[in-house]
């Protein structure tokens, strides 16, 4: 095999490599996250059942809270992360991004806007008061 033809090869190596590697290890992840998850509320439903066998108080719930959205100004630190990442893709790397990956950039600034999108949104929600609900039947007039 001639140099020309092996580095064409080897080059698009890489990408593929870094692709399989990334995916792999969110799969791990993802798999050894979901495993600790069921071993903690495996014990504490046998916690909970031994507490009862014995006729015992039950301790109060330990779960944590549900996973809450991170305060507005993550959001906004997000979308500008995203959208500069994006911009200096598109802008700066005309020159060592060719034609098929030339545009990718502008993938970036899409998720940077959608972050402050998001944020403008949130912030319109939260400034307007809330609306006290009626009681019961108050919509109705006698």
């Amino acid at each position: 095999m001639s140099n020309d033809v092996l580095i064409p090869a080897l080059g698009m190596l890489i990408p593929i490599l870094s692709v399989t590697v990334s995916l792999g290890a969110l799969i791990v992840w993802i798999v050894v996250w979901y495993r600790r998850r069921m071993h903690e509320v495996d014990c504490r439903h046998k916690e909970r059942m031994a507490a009862i066998e014995k006729g015992l108080d039950l301790p109060p719930e330990s779960l944590p809270p549900p996973e809450q959205l991170p305060p507005r100004s993550r959001y906004l630190l997000r979308g500008l992360i995203w959208l500069g990442v994006g911009l200096a893709i598109t802008f700066g790397g005309h020159d060592w991004l060719r034609a098929p990956l030339g545009g990718s950039g502008w993938i970036a600034v899409a998720v940077g806007a959608a972050y402050l999108i998001f944020y403008v949104v949130e912030a319109r929600k939260a400034s307007v008061p809330k609306r006290e609900e009626p009681a019961s039947g108050g919509d109705q007039r006698p």
